[in-house]
Parts: structure tokens; C-alpha cells; sequence
């Protein structure tokens, strides 16, 4: 047999000072972390499920934009629904503010009355006459308390309204390809689309489970997204269908159903209720942010200033339609992570809102609530 010898380590594997084996490695550096603070809405009235829940607890923890970019989008999704009561969204969503302090902040809710997904662009302070789960308007806890505390009657988004759109849109039609809504997609293009998200991931080890997610999604739309962050929930989650194969059986029927249940909108009326009380606490929380920065600016640290200001208006509300199926909700997770990118990315790059009045094409006219 002959003497072997000691074992020979494989190559790159070295030996530190400490006698500890380290292999060799050219880690990439680190990319910055955009936090994106996401939260649903819990049922309410005759919708025992509400969407906004399912599609916000099967969102990833992670996003990763074009390659090339600096930065990752984490995203931090508060792990149960939201009661569709005013009190409950008074105290929670300043809560979680201070508590995960957000680069971006993002509420889904359900709109009734649409038949599109639509990104608010203000909110309002006061006219919350209708009643929530409680049998309660906002009165007390919203509009007696702004009023209080000096809060305009009127917010808006600070994101550029004409870019997030146009980059919205584009990434939901080619992820409409890409994930299979719209049919089969062939050898080549699923070679491509691989590759195309391994380049946004990048070489990060901790980015594994996230790709083999949307690669599983990718070929079958009719299966739920998995879920990585989020344990157990009371509200009702989506099952994970076993269909191999599922995009083969898309008909030309069903790929333009697809595409018209994938429209994309702005709108400037979220409702007076539950979803625009969201939007509206976020909205007044970051403005009385940056007026308390301001009133104590001789004191207040430059950086910390800045911070107050950056974040001003960064906040924005996804209506989804009121559609539950398994297809459905992972068009819409879809759609969500697509505008989670288009709003990190303008803002990113440097864009901010223009005077109102501009792209008016691309503002839904439909209600917010069924009337």
C-alpha cells in the first residue's frame, strides 16, 4: 500500500498565526442596506382576506437592484396584519418608525373599487368619517392630534411621481416575461433571466435562498412565493401549490388576462379611510421629524440633520386590488417588489417630486373604497 503522508489541503486553504485553516477569499465589499420598513392590512367589513396581508407576508427579506448598484433594499415587513382600526394604526406605525427607523416606508392596502395597482401620492389630515372595525372614525386619535401639533392639512410624497412610474412599469413587463405569466419562456431566455439575477445578486453568500426562491417562482406562477421572513401569522396565508410546470398551460386567454391584472398607476385619492390614515401618520411623523430638526438646529448634530430632511415625504402606500387567488397574490408580489425598486432607485438616484400637474396619464380615476 505504501505510506500515504499526511493529507494534502486543498488549494487556497492557509494556515493563519492562530493555527486556525482560512481559506482564501476576494470578498466583494459589502453593499449598503436601504431598509424599507413594509407593512398589510388585517381583514375588515365583507373581506375576511385581505390581499395587502398575503402579498406583504410572501415579500423576500432582501432585494437586489441592476448590477452594479451600491446598495441592497432590505426589507423589513412587520410580521402580522394591521387591525383596520384607527387607534391600532396610530399607535403602531409611529412605533415601528422609532423602532426600525426606515430608510423608506411602505404601507399595502386593499383598494375595493380598482381593478389596478396604484402608488398614493398624498395624503390628507382630516375627513376620516368612516368607521373602522371599532365602530370608530379618526377623529380623536388623527385629526384632533395633527391639528395639535401644527401638521399641514395636506402631505405629499417627496419621490419623483413620472420616474417611479415609468421605471414601475417597465420592471413589471419584464418580469411578466421573466416569471412566466405570459407563457412558456424558452431555454434561452430562462439562461438569460438566471444570469440576470445572479448579476443583481452578486457574490453575497447570504443571498442564496433568496435566488432559489424567485428561480422556483419564476417557472411557475401559480405556486406562492416562499416566504423566508416571516413565521407564523393570524391571518390566512396562501398554501404552496404543487404544479410542475405551470406556465406551459398558460393560453393567450390567460397571458393577456395577466397583463391587463398587472396595469400600474399613480393616484392622488387614497381613500379618506384606514389606508390613507396609514399613509397620512407616516407622512405627518417624518414632517414633524424634520421640523423638530429644524426648531433645534443650533444643537442638533449636521448628520443627523440631514437624515431628518433626506427622509422627508419618503413614505408611499401600494393599493392593491381585491383579488385572493394563488396567481393573483404572486402577481402581486410582483408588482410590489417591482415598486419597492422603481422608488428606491429614483430616490437613489437623486429624483425628487416635480410641481403636481405633470404625467396625469398615469393617475388612476377609479375610487379607493367600494361606493
Amino acid at each position: 500500500m505504501g505510506d500515504a503522508g499526511p493529507p494534502t489541503p486543498p488549494p487556497g486553504l492557509v494556515q493563519d498565526g492562530t493555527g486556525r485553516d482560512t481559506l482564501e477569499t476576494t470578498d466583494a465589499p459589502a453593499l449598503r442596506e436601504v431598509r424599507v420598513l413594509v407593512t398589510g392590512f388585517g381583514p375588515f367589513k365583507s373581506f375576511l382576506i385581505n390581499p395587502s396581508w398575503l402579498i406583504a407576508s410572501a415579500l423576500p427579506e432582501d432585494l437586489f437592484p441592476v448590477s452594479g448598484s451600491k446598495y441592497k433594499i432590505k426589507l423589513i415587513v412587520h410580521p402580522s396584519a394591521i387591525r383596520v382600526s384607527y387607534s391600532t394604526v396610530s399607535e403602531t406605525v409611529p412605533e415601528l418608525i422609532r423602532l426600525h427607523n426606515p430608510d423608506l416606508i411602505l404601507h399595502i392596502g386593499m383598494a375595493g373599487g380598482r381593478d389596478c395597482y396604484s402608488l398614493e401620492t398624498r395624503g390628507h389630515r382630516d375627513g376620516y368619517r368612516i368607521k373602522d372595525v371599532d365602530n370608530l372614525d379618526g377623529y380623536l386619535c388623527g385629526e384632533c392630534k395633527w391639528k395639535r401639533d401644527g401638521v399641514p392639512p395636506l402631505l405629499y410624497c417627496m419621490w419623483d411621481e413620472d420616474d417611479v412610474l415609468s421605471r414601475w412599469e417597465a420592471g413589471v413587463q419584464r418580469e411578466l416575461v421573466a416569471r412566466g405569466f405570459l407563457g412558456p419562456v424558452d431555454d434561452e431566455k430562462k439562461t438569460e433571466n438566471t444570469t440576470h439575477r445572479e448579476s443583481e445578486v452578486g457574490t453575497n453568500g447570504d443571498n442564496d435562498a433568496t435566488s432559489t426562491a424567485a428561480t422556483t417562482s419564476a417557472t411557475d406562477p401559480s405556486t406562492t412565493f416562499a416566504k423566508g421572513n416571516n413565521a407564523a401569522h393570524d391571518q390566512p396565508r396562501i398554501q404552496t401549490q404543487n404544479v410542475a410546470s405551470a406556465n406551459d398551460t398558460v393560453t393567450e386567454r390567460r397571458a393577456a388576462e395577466n397583463r391587463k391584472r398587472s396595469v400600474v398607476k399613480l393616484s392622488r385619492d387614497a381613500g379618506r379611510f384606514l389606508c390613507e390614515f396609514a399613509l397620512f401618520s407616516s407622512l405627518s411623523y417624518r414632517w414633524l421629524e424634520a421640523r423638530k430638526e429644524e426648531q433645534e438646529e443650533k444643537n442638533a448634530q449636521n448628520e443627523d440633520k440631514v437624515q431628518g430632511q433626506e427622509r422627508l415625504g419618503k413614505v408611499a402606500f401600494l393599493h392593491v386590488p381585491g383579488w385572493t387567488g394563488v396567481e393573483d397574490v404572486n402577481r402581486g408580489v410582483m408588482v410590489a417588489e417591482e415598486a419597492i425598486k422603481a422608488l428606491v432607485g429614483s430616490w437613489e438616484d437623486g429624483l425628487r417630486r416635480k410641481e403636481e400637474g405633470e404625467g396625469e396619464g398615469g393617475f388612476t380615476t377609479q375610487n379607493s373604497e367600494l361606493r
